[in-house]
């Protein structure tokens, strides 16, 4: 990878669940994943893998039953960072107004490492009175082991045949296996809280000790209260240093920077939102210097817009947002990235197109959508980018309905909506899979000649490894929603390190040898459903060590380039190499290439 390239969208322990008929689907589980510009990337793996919900993230299009769980996805673009509020009569008291609320918190900081020392305290006394951490720690994990349990014992029932009189006898095993546990975890929360309730009596029986206690917490919140407390001064009436005057007031400027742009009912609710957010702060002393601290402060609303300068010519505030993703709560905020910033082509065309509006009409719609242009300049645009993808005469096509086109035209006018808007980034969803061979071909190129010449990232998300050899640069291995290899594309076909990646090359038609079987990988996918234990690989891998089916592997690096999610790279693990099919793989596809020829 070229060092001169950006980051252009960074992705840290993303995690991505889904709630289904009232059960938790992990579908992404911490991946991490740099993605840079003018970049082409392939994110490959079988179904099921997590290609398409990984994307669907990053672009703002999960379905309403899923959500990000934890992590960050930092998209840095100056188009959607940039922003300017202009300091209009209701700005300017807007402005005023969050000035005055941070200076009046800003009083509790004075107090704040006496209130710790009470807050601390507290927490001590109601431990005496309850179970301690260690305790509490115990008994949470066996209460997480038996649910566990029950969890996968359950799904185990659904692969079961109700017909069949072996599995019919198996279930009623089963069953009764779930009913030990279900037991056993009553009573396990059962004696939990015998303990804690023993605990609370005891504490209370000793009166002198409980008001002993309490006195001396009602003694440390009153110290807290007299330190906040300040002689009251017309000029200065928080009684704050010149210091924490001049913080404040790029903290009221980022407030308004960073919900200005909402309307007034919105800004009522982030601003009661921002008011308890910052006192909390403030009361247990978080440094508001270290912008880590705002940005999550600034959470409780929205993400955190950057003071940068002001302009006193035009009175307009100027700010900088390094927008996270994850934290994207309002569709008029991704609206801001997907389509303009972040577009996708799907693998099927005519589910993309409406049949009843015409091509021109549904390019020229996302136009004026995201750009701010008149009829007459979306029209040329659309003119443009018609030609720009290979449609002969646009202006003879522009009212053309969809059913009046190939499908290898259908996906062109499908591309062209796609880059109407300038993307940064340009995801490709089996884009050629509804089409023949020859027209897979054209398309691929196309994708490359419009990348060449606009300059944005591709992500291809594909199965098919052919493709991949193709038109990447970088290749990313997903299996049961993990990165398990991530490495240039000469790194992937020719020296991977992984078993699943060495699975997925020896799937390759191309390597088959005339009178052998084709290579398929044994066993199904682990039900995300399940917590996964070790290696989620394991179970198909014929290289399997005892390790994998208990601890789960670090990513070894390799390379600078090549990462590889497998202990068999752990220099104590035994020397194993690639299965022979795939040795030599470069040789083996140019014959196969040539061949064709």
């Amino acid at each position: 990878m070229s060092e001169e390239r950006r980051v252009l969208m960074s992705l840290r322990d993303v995690e991505v669940k889904f709630n289904v008929r009232g059960r938790v689907l992990t579908a992404i589980r911490r991946v991490s994943l740099d993605i840079y510009e003018h970049e082409s990337l392939a994110i490959v793996g079988e179904s099921g893998s997590g290609k398409s919900v990984l994307t669907k993230t990053f672009a703002g299009m999960l379905d309403s039953n899923g959500f990000i769980s934890n992590g960050t996805i930092i998209f840095s673009d100056d188009d959607i960072s940039k922003t300017d509020v202009k300091l209009t009569p209701e700005n300017r008291k807007l402005l005023e107004e969050m000035f005055a609320m941070v200076n009046r918190h800003s009083r509790l900081e004075r107090g704040a490492a006496k209130y710790n020392e009470y807050l601390a305290r507290k927490e001590e006394i109601t431990r005496a009175q309850t179970l301690s951490l260690d305790e509490e720690a115990a008994y949470s994990a066996e209460l997480k082991r038996i649910s566990d349990r029950i969890v996968d014992l359950n799904n185990y029932t659904q692969t079961l045949d109700r017909k069949n009189a072996e599995d019919q006898a198996e279930l009623a095993k089963v069953n009764e296996k779930i009913a030990a546990l279900s037991s056993e975890k009553d009573s396990v929360s059962a004696e939990m809280e015998s303990v804690r309730k023993q605990r609370e009596e005891s504490y209370r029986a000793d009166s002198e000790r409980a008001s002993r206690d309490q006195a001396e917490l009602a003694s440390m919140l009153a110290e807290s209260e007299r330190l906040v407390s300040v002689p009251d001064s017309e000029a200065n009436p928080e009684g704050l240093s010149d210091e924490t005057i001049a913080r404040n007031d790029i903290i009221a400027k980022e407030i308004v920077l960073s919900i200005g742009r909402y309307s007034d009912r919105e800004k009522k609710k982030f601003v009661k939102a921002l008011d308890k957010a910052f006192e909390a702060a403030c009361r247990t002393g978080l440094d508001l210097n270290d912008p880590a601290v705002r940005n999550r402060i600034f959470d409780a609303a929205t993400f955190r817009v950057e003071y940068r300068s002001y302009d006193e010519e035009t009175e307009t505030l100027h700010g900088y947002a390094i927008v996270d993703c994850a934290k994207i709560k309002r569709a008029e905020d991704w609206m801001l990235i997907r389509g303009r910033r972040i577009a996708t082509v799907f693998q099927d065309p005519m589910t993309s197109l409406n049949p009843v509006i015409t091509i021109g009409k549904q390019i020229m719609t996302v136009i004026l959508k995201h750009q701010k242009v008149s009829q007459e300049e979306a029209k040329a645009r659309t003119l443009d980018i018609m030609a720009k993808v290979g449609i002969p005469e646009p202006e003879k096509r522009f009212d053309d309905y969809p059913f009046q086109y190939s499908g290898g035209m259908r996906q062109r006018i499908v591309i062209a909506i796609a880059l109407s808007c300038q993307p940064k980034i340009l995801i490709c969803d089996e884009p050629t899979t509804a089409l023949d061979v020859t027209i897979q071909a054209q398309i691929l190129q196309l994708i490359k000649d419009l990348q060449r010449d606009l300059g944005f990232t591709v992500v291809y998300i594909t199965h098919d490894l052919g493709v991949v050899a193709n038109v990447a640069e970088r290749v990313a291995v997903l299996y049961a929603g993990q990165i398990v290899e991530i490495g240039t594309v000469e790194e992937i076909f020719y020296e991977p390190r992984h078993p699943y990646t060495w699975a997925l090359l020896s799937s390759l038609p191309q390597l088959s040898e005339k009178g052998t079987d084709l290579f398929s990988i044994p066993g199904t996918p682990p039900s995300l459903y399940n917590k996964i234990t070790g290696d989620a690989f394991a179970p198909r891998n014929s290289y399997a060590m005892a390790i994998d089916l208990r601890e789960e592997p670090p990513m070894f690096k390799l390379s600078e380039t090549h990462y590889a999610k497998t202990w068999l790279c752990d220099p104590r693990a035994p020397k194993v190499e690639a299965p022979k099919n795939i040795q030599g793989l470069h040789e083996k596809m140019m014959k196969a290439h040539q061949q064709i020829e």
